[in-house]
Formats: structure tokens, C-alpha cells, sequence
């Protein structure tokens, strides 16, 4: 059994038009199963092209057709929309589906529009892509890249309060302290490597990784060759960073975010999720024990889902028992009012000394 943080499966069959059930990318839900899956995050990518214009329109065609496939395969698939839907999903022999955003261009700079994609289904969501947006500066950003914004810090925050998952990965690295100053709950990186091993600006320095093991957060090794070496890249280097990640103390956050359908070129020897037994085959080769590979292949990103998403029930559970009091004394408030207005009360006074009769007195 695995589970996998990232893919752009949904974004690439819409613009092919194809389906989630058997196609020609590198994961389809055949393979899916084929391959024992029990969790699959599935992205809906805002291509660059859609940053300035067209953002969420872009964001709501891709949603679209995440709900059309997981109609026609409801008997595979169960939406992760809650921390129980991580366990029920496996219990039903379904794959976990869990709905995330890459790239908040998404909410053209709204924060009503981060909370109605709440409603959409959507639990987690990149903060940026390569480049900048409302919420922040991308990597790509270079030397000149800022962290995040006011409205950014107000994105944070609220997805906090929302139990959405904050995904940094694409984030400049000044957005990534800022990310970790301003959250007040664990983050992940959900598809990058190690900066050490490869030198690619997506990668995370020791510092990073070291905040998001502190944090008991998540990070999703990355399948794309350019960010596992720097020439071409083997099944022996996604072992490397394996065990880099682990020798920095990462065990119990480290799993894998793949990236399937989002990149141009894979490992050699790997063709999409159909060879994900390899990578697990190799793995028990080089000595891991059963226990750590269950965390690496599917455990530490089920406790990451369910320790951020428990927080939307605990958030949702006070503001609820919050409104009824507001509620109740709102309504007696009024009922007051009410009252007072239609039904005044009549003091009746005691007749004063002046008042009284005089007493008769016998002539």
C-alpha cells in the first residue's frame, strides 16, 4: 500500500480529453489500483498562462472534471473531504481522492473565494506556482523574490482556521519562513527534494527541512529527474534522497508526492505509477524495516492529513456551540424588546396621604 501527495493527473485529461479510469499518462485509476493505492492527492494546476486572466475559471473547469470522474468511479474512488475519510477509504477497499489546488492565483486575491473552494471540496492548495501572485512570490521569483503578502499572511491564516492543508512547495524561500512564522498549525512541502543532493532552487535547504520536521509536517519526494540529479537521474538517486532526508532526522514526515503527469521526464527505468513497486522493491533492498516503510509509503502522509484536518473539526465544533450561544442570546435579547414594546409595564402607585378621604368625624 502507498499514498502519493501531488499529481496533475486531472488538469492533463481535461486538456487531452481523456479519462481518469485508463490513459496514456503516467497514473491512471487502473493503475492505481493495480499498484495497491490507498491515497492519491489530485491537483487542479493554474498553468501561467491563466495567472493574470482567468484564474479561477481555470481552477473551476479542472474541479469539473475531478467530480465527473469521481462519479462515474464512485465504486474506486472516496473524496477526502474530513480526518475520518483518510481510514474509511481504506476500510471500503476505495482510493482515498483529496482535492487540492496548485497555484493560489486561484483566488484572484479574494479570501470569500478561498472559502467557497472550502466548499468545493478543495483541502489543500500550493500557495504559488513558479511565479508570483496575490499571495506570495514563487521560486522562480530568483534573487528578487519577496515572501508573502498581507492578503498571504490572511490565506494562512485562514486555511488554519478552515483545517486546509498549506502546501509550500513552488514558494520562495523567504514565503516559506514566512509561511512558518505566521501558521499555527503543521504545513507540508508537498513534492520537492534536497537541496544538498541536487541544487535546484525547488528544493528544500537543511534549514527548511529541518522546520518541517520541528513542525511534524510532511514532504513528498519528487519523481522529476531535474530535481532528484544533476545528470540523469536513476532509481539509485530517489534512495539517496531518501536517505539524506532520513539521516536529518525526517522518518516520521517523509513520504512521496510524485508529480506523475506534471513533469517531462522521470528516473530512468520509471514510466509513471505503474512502477511504483520498483521504487518500493528497492527500498527493501537497502535495508528499511517495515515499520519505516510504512511510514515512508503511506503512514506519515495519512497523520499529516488527519492532524491538520482534525482541526477543521475542532474549529467547526466551537463555532458552532459559539453561534448557538450568540443565537440564544440574541433571540432573548429581542424577545425582550419585544415584550417591552407591546407590553409595557403599569406601575400602580400608592395613593398618597393627600389622596385619602378625609374621616368623617361625628357632629
Amino acid at each position: 500500500m502507498f499514498s502519493d501527495a501531488h499529481c496533475d493527473t486531472i488538469s492533463r485529461i481535461l486538456d487531452k480529453d481523456q479519462n481518469l479510469w485508463s490513459n496514456d499518462g503516467h497514473l491512471d485509476l487502473k493503475r492505481l489500483k493495480e499498484q495497491g493505492c490507498a491515497l492519491q492527492f489530485f491537483a487542479a494546476w493554474i498553468e501561467p498562462q491563466f495567472e493574470k486572466y482567468g484564474a479561477l475559471a481555470r481552477c473551476i473547469d479542472i474541479i469539473d472534471k475531478f467530480y465527473i470522474e469521481l462519479e462515474v468511479n464512485t465504486e474506486h474512488l472516496h473524496l477526502i473531504e474530513k480526518s475520518s475519510d483518510v481510514d474509511f477509504a481504506i476500510e471500503n477497499n476505495k482510493i482515498g481522492a483529496l482535492l487540492s489546488i496548485e497555484g493560489g492565483s486561484a483566488l484572484e486575491g479574494k479570501l470569500s473565494t478561498l472559502r467557497m473552494l472550502y466548499k468545493f471540496g478543495v483541502r489543500a492548495m500550493t500557495l504559488t506556482w513558479n511565479g508570483r501572485n496575490e499571495i506570495a512570490d514563487g521560486i522562480g521569483e530568483g534573487d528578487r523574490a519577496g515572501g508573502l503578502s498581507k492578503f498571504g499572511f490572511d490565506v494562512v491564516r485562514e486555511m488554519n482556521n478552515l483545517g486546509m492543508i498549506v502546501d509550500v512547495s513552488h514558494l520562495s524561500e523567504r514565503g516559506f519562513w514566512d509561511v512558518a512564522q505566521c501558521s499555527s498549525h503543521a504545513f507540508i512541502a508537498s513534492h520537492s527534494n534536497a537541496k544538498t543532493l541536487c541544487n535546484h532552487p525547488r528544493n528544500l535547504t537543511n534549514e527548511q527541512i529541518a522546520e518541517i520536521v520541528k513542525r511534524n509536517g510532511f514532504i513528498g519526494i519528487n519523481l522529476y529527474s531535474m530535481f532528484l540529479s544533476e545528470s540523469d537521474a536513476k532509481i539509485s538517486d530517489i534512495m539517496r534522497h531518501i536517505d539524506y532526508f532520513m539521516s536529518l532526522g525526517a522518518e516520521d514526515v517523509l513520504g512521496f508526492g510524485a508529480d506523475f503527469d506534471g513533469v517531462d521526464s522521470l528516473p530512468e527505468n520509471i514510466c509513471g505509477i505503474g512502477d511504483m513497486q520498483k521504487i518500493i522493491n528497492e527500498l527493501s533492498k537497502i535495508g528499511y524495516s517495515d515499520i519505516v516503510l510504512n511510514k515512508l509509503l503511506y503512514s506519515n502522509l495519512h497523520r499529516a492529513i488527519k492532524q491538520i484536518m482534525k482541526i477543521q473539526k475542532k474549529n467547526i465544533a466551537f463555532c458552532t456551540v459559539f453561534i448557538y450561544y450568540i443565537s440564544m442570546i440574541l433571540f432573548l435579547v429581542k424577545m425582550a424588546i419585544y415584550f417591552a414594546a407591546n407590553f409595557p409595564l403599569r406601575v400602580v402607585a400608592e395613593p398618597s396621604s393627600m389622596d385619602r378621604p378625609l374621616p368623617r368625624t361625628c357632629a
